[in-house]
């Protein structure tokens, strides 16, 4: 299914050097969570915990605190704002980046909710890719650096002199980007 997907080799370090990276998706429907288990099969050093439901996203967040978070903004038993706004109250997670996956029309106010950026479903799986490799590669500098994503990331930032820039990046509507 997935190889029509033209991708380079993602590089994010040596695995036998690092710790796999841990990602943390909070998805109740199977086929979404297949493209991503199939998405992350490119990504060797890169590891996805799967919860269906916001409250085993929760402890399962807590239990392990993830290099990133992916979360469907429509969960069975609550909206992924406020799954992010409860993970952001416990000081592990108040600073792990989160990136909203979702087929929501309205994505007022995800930038307030704390989302680095939206996915829209259905997603563009080479562009999901480049983000996620570019993503998992910026999260070990940042923890080397004493923090996770402690400033915006460069796609977001006007001007972003000095920054690296991620491949391929997702449209974001307007009313997303942040100054």
């Amino acid at each position: 299914m997935l190889t029509s997907i033209q991708t380079a080799d993602y590089d994010l370090g040596a695995a036998e050097e690092q710790e796999p990276l841990d990602v943390l998706y909070v998805e109740d429907h199977p086929v979404n969570v297949l493209l991503m288990e199939a998405l992350f099969g490119k990504l060797p050093r890169a590891e996805l915990r799967v919860a269906t439901t916001g409250e085993s996203g929760m402890e399962m967040a807590v239990e392990r605190v993830p290099d990133l978070l992916l979360l469907d903004l429509r969960l069975p038993d609550c909206h992924g704002c406020d799954l992010l706004q409860r993970m952001r109250s416990v000081p592990a997670l108040a600073a792990v980046p989160a990136v909203a996956v979702t087929a929501e029309d309205t994505l007022d106010n995800l930038a307030d909710a704390g989302f680095l950026e939206v996915w829209r479903k259905p997603m563009d799986l080479s562009a999901a890719l480049a983000r996620l490799a570019w993503l998992l590669a910026e999260a070990p500098a940042a923890a080397r650096a004493g923090s996770r994503f402690a400033a915006p990331p460069a796609w977001v930032l006007a001007g972003g002199r000095g920054r690296r820039f991620p491949p391929n990046p997702i449209p974001f509507p307007a009313a997303f980007a942040r100054e």
